[in-house]
């Protein structure tokens, strides 16, 4: 049975395993990170206002909130797509739109992943005002005093790189590799039937090692 020190001695004795495959790993994940299409998230936040205040109304916010995304059909992205000539599907386009309804804090959030930054803040900024649209239209199937629209709060702009995440993706690789290298290292060393020290008789044998004959 192994003490607390001999996973220590493991560990120290095949040191040039774990820092191998944990850069190895760190490596790959570094190339698979640059072979990637870069994607640029741009964000707009719409406020959505009632046109009155009213406990019913409030209540309605959720299931009318996330009723919105829908609106967005494949005939409205496909217009959006010509209009802004990105040549892009509206499969292609919904893979990378979020459209985050957050009734509580009457609050719309719009976030878009695009290889191309400048089109990005275009495309955020043009699905919001679709939406605008769409919404507003929807009142015209409700009571006036029952109207919910929606205005811009913050117009679109560039916020961040969305991927790849390059610096998490070395780190993960790397903590990644490091684990594998300790179970390799374990490996390695259960597969080794050589004895290199006292503490490998006293294992094997189950006895104490009373001296040893050195080398020279």
């Amino acid at each position: 049975m192994l003490r607390p020190q001999d996973y220590l001695a493991i560990l120290l004795r095949r040191w040039w395993v774990i820092v191998l495959i944990g850069f190895a790993s760190a490596a790959a994940a570094y190339g698979f990170s640059k072979l990637q299409t870069p994607l640029y998230r741009a964000q707009t936040t719409y406020n959505v206002i009632t046109s009155r205040y009213d406990q019913g109304l409030t209540m309605q916010l959720p299931s009318v909130m996330g009723n919105w995304p829908g609106q967005l059909t494949d005939a409205r992205l496909q217009e959006i797509s010509n209009q802004l000539q990105l040549d892009r599907t509206p499969d292609y386009l919904r893979k990378y739109i979020a459209i985050q309804p957050q009734p509580d804090q009457l609050l719309l959030t719009i976030n878009v992943d695009y290889p191309d930054p400048k089109k990005a803040v275009e495309l955020a900024d043009a699905l919001g005002e679709t939406l605008k649209s769409e919404v507003a239209g929807l009142n015209a199937l409700r009571l006036s005093t029952d109207a919910i629209n929606i205005r811009v709060q913050q117009p679109a702009k560039y916020i961040e790189l969305a991927s790849p995440k390059t610096k998490i993706n070395v780190l993960a690789g790397g903590i990644l590799g490091g684990i594998i290298g300790i179970l390799v290292a374990f490996a390695l060393e259960y597969f080794d039937d050589r004895i290199k020290s006292n503490n490998d008789i006293e294992r094997w044998t189950g006895l104490p090692t009373l001296g040893s004959i050195p080398e020279h």
